[in-house]
């Protein structure tokens, strides 16, 4: 759920700028291309920056939640079939296969959980879990118009324990696609292995001893469902106003967890942010 870094991946230089005769990049839904991109801005390098309030969950399965700042800070360059962006800690690139076509790679800081940040003491005896990097890679397909297909997985590394794996299958739907507004509705399903599930969602005996929650083993297999609606308004060819909300339910073995038990078993995020686009 965050997404952030400035982090220019060296490969994105050895992609080759392809001539004015070729297709552009596809219009991608707001959740893939970020909230600057959709508006197709020209090739070459665009700016942005922008301050936004998000609210989440203290952690995934917490029934407590955090409000924060979200700062936006974009740097990004376009050409006629690929294109990359940096924002934060977050970081993709972007290559068109065929007109209604695209892959999509990315780098991210992916934030860690410290038993001491749940404000109901829900994660004490479970010990931390650490910041690592998120790899992950998909493809989008542009089906007809305004619905979109998305497969993409991730995988995590440099941390402990092992965070494993995460594959998503998501659809987007555009409703509205005029020229200063773009509304979209999306909905996903996700698959995590094992390690990822265990991570997150699942006690150890170690762990069980430690805290007040019974031995809970997970093993791999659908992880959660969601849905999802995404805007962002231009003001003018300088401001915009972005918003999202997703709606995300855990699946039963998932919503079975002791720590989810003692939290929920669905979770909402919303986020509101004005950006300055250069």
């Amino acid at each position: 759920m965050k997404h952030h870094a400035i982090l220019i991946l060296s490969v994105l230089y050895a992609l080759p700028v392809l001539a004015n005769s070729e297709p552009e990049m596809m219009s991608m839904p707001i959740d893939i291309a970020g909230p600057v991109a959709i508006f197709e801005p020209p090739a070459g390098w665009r700016y942005a920056v922008g301050l936004g309030i998000e609210s989440e969950p203290e952690y995934h399965g917490s029934g407590e939640t955090a409000t924060e700042a979200d700062p936006y800070i974009e740097v990004a360059y376009r050409a006629q079939r690929w294109a990359f962006q940096s924002n934060l800690m977050s970081n993709a690139v972007f290559y068109q296969i065929q007109p209604d076509l695209v892959l999509r790679g990315w780098l991210n800081f992916e934030e860690g959980r410290e038993q001491n940040e749940a404000s109901d003491k829900s994660l004490d005896g479970l010990g931390d879990i650490d910041e690592m990097m998120e790899w992950g890679v998909g493809a989008a397909w542009q089906i007809n118009g305004p619905l979109t297909l998305g497969v993409f997985a991730q995988t995590y590394t440099g941390g402990d324990p092992k965070k494993g794996s995460v594959g998503f299958v998501t659809v987007h739907y555009r409703i509205v696609n005029e020229s200063d507004l773009k509304l979209e509705l999306g909905a996903d399903i996700s698959f995590a292995n094992s390690d990822h599930m265990q991570t997150e969602f699942g006690i150890t005996a170690a762990q069980a001893r430690e805290s007040v929650y019974s031995s809970y083993q997970l093993g791999g297999g659908v992880k959660s469902y969601g849905i999802s609606a995404n805007g962002v308004y231009a003001f003018n060819k300088s401001w915009l106003l972005s918003f999202a909300v997703d709606y995300e339910v855990y699946a039963s073995k998932v919503a079975d967890s002791p720590l989810v038990r003692a939290g929920s078993d669905s979770e909402v995020e919303a986020s509101l942010g004005l950006i300055y686009r250069f």
